[in-house]
Parts: C-alpha cells; structure tokens; sequence
C-alpha cells in the first residue's frame, strides 16, 4: 500500500509487525496494571502459581511493557525520539531475545507446573509470535527523530 499525501511512508511489512506486536503488549499491559491496582483475575494462571505477585511488582511489569510497547512504536516510527537509531534496533533485538526466551521456558513447564496447558499452548506460543513480530519490526527502514 502506497501513501499519496506528502509526510507518510508507505505501509511495511516491518511496520504492520510492529503494530501488531505493539497492540499484543497493550493488552498484555493492561493486565499487569490490572494486578498493579490489586485486581486478581487470571493472575495465578498467568504467573504459574496460586501464590501471586505482590500488586507492585505486577505494576513493575506493566511499566516495563510499557516501554517495551513505545520502543516498538519508535523503532517502526510511529513515534518521534530523540534516541539514536541503533539504541533502538538494540532495544528491539533485546526485546526479541527476552520474548524468545521466555516462550521457550514457557513451552518446558515440567508435568506438574500450576496452569501449565495455558503455558505450553497459549503464553509460550504467544511469546515466540512476540519474539517474531518484534524481530520483522527491527527490519524497518523508517527514521523519523523528534523535532
């Protein structure tokens, strides 16, 4: 898809990657700040344990995804930053590294691990389509810096 107003790259493969993964970790986002404002729906599945976190570390979570989302959003540039270009494909790849390993350790929960069906067959496939997307997005060629 080509653009015709002046301004606006095209659409890329890289970039729809990048929404798409951006999108993923808003709804994960919002879960996290869920359990950070003290709600529990889903939390013991989601850390693999009936003993969850303390609201406050799930808020540190949320933070991280957070960043981790607008990273994203300035790597595909959606968002203007003043961080260098490489910082950012850094940033990215860290993003692939620690997606792709924690699908992995999520896909080898030992037989008796709390929730482990929805480890083995919705977080760590999920995780690794993370580590996928983010890994198409630092494959784009968009610059765009704060003015």
């Amino acid at each position: 898809m080509t653009s015709t107003s002046p301004g606006r790259t095209a659409t890329s493969v890289p970039r729809i990657a990048g929404q798409a993964a951006t999108a993923i970790l808003v709804a994960v986002f919002g879960f996290h700040a869920y359990w950070g404002a003290g709600g529990r729906w889903g939390a013991a599945t989601a850390y693999g344990s009936p003993d969850i976190p303390p609201p406050a570390a799930s808020a540190v979570v949320a933070v991280l995804i957070a960043a981790a989302a607008l990273l994203l959003l300035a790597r595909i540039a959606i968002l203007a930053t003043p961080l260098p270009r490489r910082m950012l494909r850094i940033g990215t790849r860290l993003l692939v590294a620690v997606f792709a390993l924690a699908g992995v350790n999520n896909l080898i929960q030992p037989q008796e691990a709390y929730a482990r069906d929805w480890h083995i067959y919705l977080f760590g496939p999920l995780l690794l389509a993370l580590a996928a997307l983010c890994a198409i997005a630092d494959r784009s060629k968009h610059d765009v810096r704060a003015s």
